[in-house]
């Protein structure tokens, strides 16, 4: 953040993660019995899902069999307690395949002590199950590798061989690193913070929360651009704080390549707006009470 700016958003943290699907009811059945996941609200075509380890939540939007499979580098990720439990999430989604039509079970090398499963739910969307164990042991925070208070128990969720401690990323892509991270930590008053030693930190995340989001630098020709339904939720404090950060935005928005910005929108439950960034990601500034 520089000397002479404040960010434009006074942000009270990241929400929500929103994605779209084929079917509603395919993709929450798999979601609750893979990944712990709850739903907490379900609309006809939308339903809002949390875990019990974790504030944030993710909506989840039916747009019907049309609708395109995403990208592996738009994905959501859990946390497990340790690297075993990693294999026996693979062998349990091999055993259940084609039951809950799963259209990818993928395991992936370690990446600098993290240690992970992919799947791809029958709604086109990839999840990542991942530990952190080694990251810890070299040195990475408790609190960091392991983002929950009180573990969830086998009773909570038997019979798998391993247990989702926490819904903690979402991942989008950039094709320009740095002015990323000006329109981040400027625009939507986040930090950037990495979980490995790298020159260029990579993680969007609030000051006062555990869960994330990852920017992954891809060149322009590898990028597929996603629609208004996958986006990410940042939360403002009051309808003058949202009417603030939407007026600073529009006065800041050649600097931040901010592609569109739509107007403030009034629901039930409460008030938000629109913006697609510098990469064409979308993001919903949103205060949910008056």
């Amino acid at each position: 953040m520089s000397a002479s700016s404040k960010p434009a958003v006074e942000s009270l943290g990241i929400v929500k993660g929103h994605y779209e699907c084929h079917s509603l009811d395919e993709s929450l059945s798999v979601l609750s019995e893979l990944l712990a996941l709850e739903t907490v609200d379900r609309r006809a075509k939308e339903a809002t899902l949390k875990h019990p380890n974790t504030d944030w939540l993710l909506v989840v939007h039916e747009s019907g069999p049309d609708v395109e499979d995403k990208p592996f580098r738009n994905h959501y990720g859990v946390r497990v307690t340790n690297n075993a439990e990693v294999d026996r999430a693979y062998k349990y989604l091999m055993g259940r395949k084609n039951e809950l039509g799963l259209k990818k079970v993928v395991m992936r090398n370690e990446r600098s002590g993290s240690y992970s499963v992919f799947f791809v739910e029958p709604g086109g969307n990839y999840w990542e199950i991942e530990s952190y164990q080694h990251r810890h042991e070299a040195g990475l925070p408790y609190d960091v590798s392991y983002p929950w208070v009180k573990r969830l128990g086998e009773e909570q969720f038997p019979g798998r061989g391993y247990i989702p401690q926490a819904f903690t990323h979402g991942t989008i892509e950039c094709n320009d690193w740095q002015s990323s991270v000006n329109f981040y930590t400027e625009g939507l008053g986040m930090e950037m913070i990495t979980h490995v030693a790298t020159p260029k930190p990579h993680n969007i995340k609030h000051p006062s929360e555990p869960w994330y989001v990852v920017s992954l630098e891809v060149p322009e020709r590898s990028r597929k651009y996603l629609g208004q339904l996958q986006r990410f939720t940042i939360a403002v404090a009051t309808p003058a704080k949202l009417a603030e950060a939407r007026c600073n935005l529009l006065a800041r928005r050649s600097e931040f390549g901010i592609t569109e910005l739509g107007e403030i929108l009034s629901r039930p439950a409460g008030q938000s707006f629109l913006l697609c960034d510098l990469n064409r990601n979308w993001w919903e500034i949103e205060c949910a009470q008056y």
